[in-house]
């Protein structure tokens, strides 16, 4: 593999700073560097190496269903164009259009779930966040734009030394949302003051849970107690229609498992999926989601 690919898949692997959708999006970019830089002289030597750079990159974070989904889709577009292409230079067309494609594909469905959840925030709302979710914020933003006057409480959602609570709300203050940050111990009390609780994903099993930052786990109990709305704000690429993560033993350090039944739904591109529905996501919905079609 070449170097500069090398390094930035390790990049990607050690990035604690970025949400799911970002790291998505970093993924293509990736794949369409590859595309770009690789020096094969034979479509079979270019194809072995897209190939690679794939798994690389579904092996640097599992749990980050919609990488995987991604990177899988491009595969197989690229190894369609391989079986009639012997043009190396054809293929490597094809790949990089490919991935051109999947990054406006990925920019305009987080875009769509992000203005979904904003129709969900009230215009004096008080809004519950935790971990740093850019789907999250991108509602919460656009619900700002579109005149509703909230505020958030974000948890502190701390893991080592890093507090993406404070992450999210620094974001959010730059546009003019108010709001405060809650320690982690007292998710508990402050969450009675919310009337709508937020978070985003990614990646959701169908074997029942949703894995997203620490502490999303307290947060749905919390709110599922005190009867608040709970809804994850995600794609559909990041439902695991293929069952990447049923062999994960569990979640990366900082992550939570959440059960599916604590939602109240999941905001995506194309609307609220219900629990029940998501169970009934198939490998041919992802691939329809993944398509150039308008919603």
């Amino acid at each position: 593999m070449i170097v500069a690919l090398r390094k930035n898949i390790s990049a990607l692997k050690k990035d604690r700073e970025h949400g799911a959708g970002w790291l998505t999006r970093r993924a293509l970019e990736i794949l369409r560097e590859a595309a770009s830089l690789d020096p094969a002289e034979s479509s079979e030597k270019l194809l072995s190496s897209l190939n690679g750079v794939v798994s690389a990159l579904i092996r640097s974070r599992p749990s980050m269903v919609s990488i995987a989904n991604y990177a899988l889709y491009y595969q197989g577009e690229i190894e369609s164009a391989a079986a009639t292409s012997r043009s190396p230079q054809r293929l490597k067309k094809a790949a990089f259009s490919v991935a051109d494609r999947l990054l406006r594909r990925q920019g305009k469905s987080a875009a769509s779930a992000s203005r979904n959840a904003a129709a969900l925030v009230g215009k004096r709302s008080i809004v519950m966040i935790c971990s740093y979710s850019s789907a999250v914020c991108n509602a919460l933003e656009l619900a700002r734009r579109g005149g509703k006057n909230f505020k958030v409480l974000a948890v502190q959602s701390r893991y080592k030394k890093v507090s993406y609570g404070d992450m999210a709300l620094r974001r959010l203050q730059q546009s003019g949302i108010s709001g405060m940050i809650v320690p982690d111990n007292q998710i508990i009390w402050q969450a009675a003051r919310a009337d709508l609780v937020l978070c985003g994903a990614d990646g959701v099993s169908l074997h029942g849970w949703l894995i997203n930052g620490t502490p999303s786990l307290e947060l749905a109990q919390t709110a599922l107690r005190k009867k608040r709305p709970f809804y994850a704000v995600c794609e559909t690429s990041k439902i695991d229609a293929r069952g990447l993560t049923a062999g994960l033993p569990e979640p990366e350090p900082g992550f939570d498992l959440v059960p599916l039944e604590m939602l109240s739904g999941l905001v995506t591109e194309k609307g609220m999926m219900k629990p029940a529905e998501i169970y009934k996501f198939t490998v041919d919905d992802l691939m329809g989601s993944m398509s150039d079609r308008p919603y």
